[in-house]
């Protein structure tokens, strides 16, 4: 492998971490965890690249988790009954379309990680961008570009959505299933059990005063109890009506930054400047549409504090705490899928 060839800011997050490591690695929206039991070292570079080569938002988490689910890591793999070949399990009339020289070597060896896994992520970032075209499908963008890996497009569009149990005694559908979960346990960092921020946290240097903080007073409100309409000025207090709910814990994090914004989630979806739901930097606010809301008119508010987290007060029962932005991302649920995402303070 040259490791130029794949770029040199990726050679650079996995530089520290081998096959006996517990490393953490991965871009601002989603990482890896890599080594023993995780994704072995020498792919994941190749992994990262292919998922940052797709603009449609493509989780390495989730090709990992994929590749996993194909072949067990094996670049030998197969062929399988139907003929699958190799690490990422590609039939021969379908790598004839997606085939490609990742290493720059003169051949597209379905055999070959460094073309099969580009190749993978090629071919997925063209069925992720054909399921957010199609949002009343049952399904996450995600899910039905599985399915489609799986099964064909054309079973997706049969089923509009991911094909159910019963088409082909469950197995598309329990290949789906497996890989999303799989995904969020490839995924790195991830807060610990007790809402806890992973090792080696920290904002950027870039970041602005104001949403530094921001996400620090929000961050100070961790296990703090929920309560809907509580005004979110005392979080770990023993007055309910102090206690936060989603939106009076953004709105009073940025007060306390100077910032004034509205109190009301329905007010703050149109607060300063939309941006790409791939595209999140600290601070920025991320909405779905809860419990009480839309799509159109999201109910439920979060703040993205960088490293692939968000800050949230959930719901009644649940305390503040920190989750990952890929499940909010790729949820399976379109109660708690991001559907807007707003930037308060510019950068």
């Amino acid at each position: 492998m040259t490791p130029l060839a794949l770029g040199l800011g990726v050679v650079l997050l996995i530089s520290t971490f081998d096959e006996e490591g517990d490393g953490r690695v991965g871009n601002p929206l989603w990482g890896l965890r890599i080594g023993r039991g995780w994704v072995p070292a020498q792919y994941a570079p190749l992994i990262l690249q292919a998922a940052a080569d797709c603009a449609a938002g493509l989780s390495p988490a989730v090709l990992a988790a994929q590749i996993k689910q194909e072949s067990g890591f094996d670049p030998e793999a197969g062929p399988s009954t139907a003929g699958a070949k190799g690490i990422a399990q590609f039939m021969p009339g379908t790598w004839i379309t997606w085939g490609v020289d990742g290493n720059g070597d003169g051949h597209k060896d379905i055999w070959d990680p460094e073309d099969a896994i580009p190749a993978q992520g090629r071919m997925m970032c063209s069925l992720l961008k054909k399921g957010k075209a199609h949002p009343r499908y049952n399904g996450s963008p995600i899910e039905l570009a599985l399915a489609g890996y799986n099964a064909g497009w054309g079973r997706v569009d049969q089923y509009q959505g991911v094909p159910p149990p019963s088409f082909a005694g469950g197995q598309t559908y329990h290949y789906v299933q497996n890989i999303m979960r799989m995904s969020a346990d490839f995924a790195a960092p991830t807060p610990s059990k007790d809402g806890t921020l992973p090792t080696g946290y920290e904002l950027s240097e870039g970041t602005p005063k104001r949403v530094r903080v921001a996400v620090s007073w929000a961050l100070k409100q961790r296990g703090g109890r929920y309560r809907l309409g509580g005004d979110c000025t005392d979080a770990l207090g023993d007055n309910p009506a102090r206690w936060c709910d989603c939106s009076s814990l953004v709105h009073q994090a940025y007060r306390a930054a100077g910032v004034n914004i509205p109190r009301a989630t329905y007010d703050q979806v149109a607060v300063g400047t939309r941006v790409g739901i791939d595209t999140p930097k600290p601070g920025d606010l991320v909405f779905n549409p809860g419990s009480a809301g839309s799509d159109a008119r999201p109910g439920h508010v979060g703040m993205y504090i960088g490293q692939g987290l968000i800050v949230e007060a959930p719901r009644t029962g649940l305390r503040t705490r920190i989750v990952t932005y890929e499940s909010w991302r790729n949820s399976t649920s379109h109660l708690t899928r991001i559907t807007e995402v707003r930037r308060v303070v510019d950068w």
